[in-house]
């Protein structure tokens, strides 16, 4: 599976990611680090399971949002929806996702545990793509 964050400000390049879990903020340790002041340090989780991808909000004050619903604790996310956090907002592009089942709403109300980060097996920069 790969999936494509591209950035709504054209100015920036997208970020490929194709491995997962990935952890997303601010800090030098996440797997993909964004230079955005407003995030928290390790602001979201994206993986994915059966060609589904979600995404987690690592307990953040501002929150992460898809489609402009704050995201708690996760949400399914599908390639055309808008992920956001801080002052960036991407498009989602992905190969290998699941894109023609129906939002469902259980997944906000699934648990409210976070997902644990220390497991990771791997650690990913974001790699932007130049046309």
């Amino acid at each position: 599976m790969k999936l494509e964050l591209i950035h709504v400000d054209q100015h920036k390049p997208p970020i490929m990611l194709d491995q997962f879990p990935v952890i997303v903020g601010l800090d030098p340790g996440a797997d993909v680090c964004l230079d955005d002041s407003s995030l928290g340090h390790y602001q979201c989780m994206i993986d994915h399971s059966d060609g589904e991808l979600m995404v987690w909000d690592l307990g953040t004050k501002l929150g992460t949002f898809v489609n402009g619903e704050r995201v708690s604790p996760k949400a399914p996310l599908r390639p055309g929806d808008e992920l956001a956090f801080g002052k960036s907002r991407f498009l989602v592009r992905c190969d290998g996702c699941i894109s023609n089942s129906l939002r469902s709403k259980e997944y906000g109300s699934q648990g409210s545990a976070r997902p644990s980060t220390s497991g990771r097996r791997h650690r990913q920069r974001a790699v932007p793509v130049h046309p």
